[in-house]
């Protein structure tokens, strides 16, 4: 445990250099971000601050780690798992520390990042996805209470997506997350449509003929 502190801390406070360039958000890159897709009169791809989330999900279901740690591990005990699969920019980068989910009963920072389909890990070499194409779905993942579950309404739970590192002009992602079946695993990347199934149930995204 000796051992693993002074890296942790080492990689937290090498992060934010990236992102200097960012801080300073001009009026050019709040009109430059990605414009929302609306499917039958829903929002189905919402954008953030590096490109935009096409799907977001909460369920009891822990999915794939790689590599675990008992000194990096969740800090809420038995949690439920709120995953977002997004598209980045040309030129962004992604890490553990940036972002947090504001849902109904608190604040999460997310936990672990992962490319495509691989599985998540807490191993110190991919806290960070430096180098991004947008040709490829990155995933996100969020331990969460699991009372968050029981104050989602009509199968969607309300939340927000905020940058945790620094401030910036841009207003935080605001979406609703699918509550995931009890026993269903999250939906595969591949399952992802390309304009996205964010703000819609289990059934209007998979069972409606959509």
């Amino acid at each position: 445990m000796l051992r693993f502190r002074p890296i942790l801390i080492a990689a937290v406070l090498a992060v934010p250099a990236p992102f200097a360039a960012y801080a300073q958000t001009s009026g050019a890159e709040a009109s430059a971000a990605p414009a929302s897709t609306v499917t039958s009169g829903k929002i189905t791809a919402v954008p953030f601050r590096a490109g935009t989330i096409l799907s977001a999900e909460i369920g009891k279901q822990k999915p794939a780690f790689d590599v675990e740690s008992v000194f990096d591990k969740p800090a809420i005990e038995n949690p439920a798992w709120i995953e977002l699969i997004v598209k980045l920019d040309n030129g962004r980068t992604l890490s553990r520390f940036d972002y947090e989910i504001v849902g109904k009963i608190g604040t999460y920072p997310c936990f672990a990042v992962a490319e495509g389909a691989d599985g998540y890990s807490v191993d110190p070499e991919k806290w960070i996805i430096k180098k991004s194409s947008p040709l490829r779905y990155y995933r996100l993942l969020f331990p969460v209470k699991q009372d968050e579950i029981a104050a989602a309404k009509k199968e969607l739970l309300p939340v927000t997506l905020k940058v945790k590192l620094y401030d910036t002009t841009l207003a935080p992602a605001s979406f609703q997350v699918r509550v995931m079946p009890e026993g269903r695993n999250f939906t595969r990347v591949s399952s992802v449509r390309p304009e996205g199934i964010c703000n819609m149930t289990y059934h209007e995204a998979f069972e409606s003929g959509n």
